[in-house]
């Protein structure tokens, strides 16, 4: 989160003591170093109100999807439909997702870890408050209320290292925040990182899935594709009236030199050519069918005529 708020206070005038009587140099040295404590403890204690609201509402809502997550899988197993059943086992998965997914919100902005360094530095502050009070009052006791010129000095330079104290309180929470937000950016980093990955792994896997499932239909389509037969048949001389059956059909005569039949299923068929003449002969061919292709077969009737 932003700590714009942050900043070093404006530096006394360098000359603001000179020719000042100790009566007056040192009220004005502990007021200041009064006002610059109270400013900045005013600050943290200003800064802790949002980001104790918005840990604990980030808090009570992953704490309600964890019940809900927790307890959805055990009234899953309690139904009877198989649907009702994984209705609820889904809904328990997505809150326990949403309860990470708001625990990686509050480490991302530092609510919650804000919050209680917040309270550390400013508790801190505020003894070390109380420590230069008591080592002030202390000094002045000490004295006997004879506090003369040469007692300046040594007072200033107790609020010179009270100040200083509270400058290396602030200037470490400042080095945790800048830690904390190195690692947040770095975890959002990691997250997107892991979140493409997984998505262009599960892209993959889905053109993988298509493409299988394509190639499965086209096969089984180029199956179930019924092919044809091409039948040449080479005469003597000049063509001659013949019969052709496939399979159990009942044949049919035809005259030329080029036989085709289509539709057929893919797979093994007789194909049957009857001469005709005084002597008719029959020819039989097995002819494997492709799916979608056309199978060529050719037939010498002279092969089967000559005596």
């Amino acid at each position: 989160m932003a700590k714009q708020n942050v900043r070093i206070e404006t530096l006394l005038v360098w000359d603001r003591y000179k020719d000042k009587p100790f009566a007056e140099a040192l009220p004005m040295i502990y007021l200041h170093a009064q006002e610059i404590s109270k400013k900045r403890c005013a600050w943290y204690w200003e800064s802790i109100k949002s980001k104790r609201r918005s840990s604990i509402c980030t808090r009570v809502f992953i704490f309600i999807f964890l019940i809900i997550g927790t307890l959805f899988p055990i009234l899953a197993g309690l139904g009877n439909e198989s649907v009702v059943r994984l209705q609820f086992t889904q809904y328990g998965v997505a809150a326990l997702a949403f309860a990470g997914l708001l625990q990686v919100v509050d480490r991302v902005f530092g609510w919650s870890s804000g919050w209680l360094r917040y309270i550390k530095t400013v508790t801190a502050m505020e003894n070390c408050t109380r420590r230069f009070e008591l080592d002030w009052a202390s000094y002045i006791i000490d004295k006997k209320g004879k506090i003369d010129e040469n007692d300046t000095k040594r007072l200033f330079d107790l609020a010179k290292q009270f100040e200083d104290d509270l400058s290396k309180l602030q200037s470490d929470e400042t080095d945790q925040w800048i830690t904390e937000f190195s690692n947040s950016v770095t975890l959002i980093s990691e997250l997107i990182k892991s979140q493409r990955e997984s998505v262009q792994k599960t892209t993959a896997a889905a053109h993988a899935a298509i493409a299988s499932s394509q190639q499965t239909v086209q096969e089984s389509n180029k199956v179930q594709e019924n092919g044809a037969i091409e039948l040449k048949i080479i005469h003597e001389f000049v063509p001659t009236t013949v019969s052709i059956a496939i399979d159990q059909e009942p044949a049919q005569p035809f005259i030329g030199s080029s036989w085709v039949r289509v539709d057929l299923k893919p797979g093994p068929h007789i194909l049957s050519i009857v001469t005709t003449g005084e002597t008719s002969k029959t020819i039989q061919k097995i002819v494997e069918v492709t799916p979608g292709g056309l199978t060529k077969t050719e037939v010498k009737l002279s092969e089967y005529l000559r005596p």
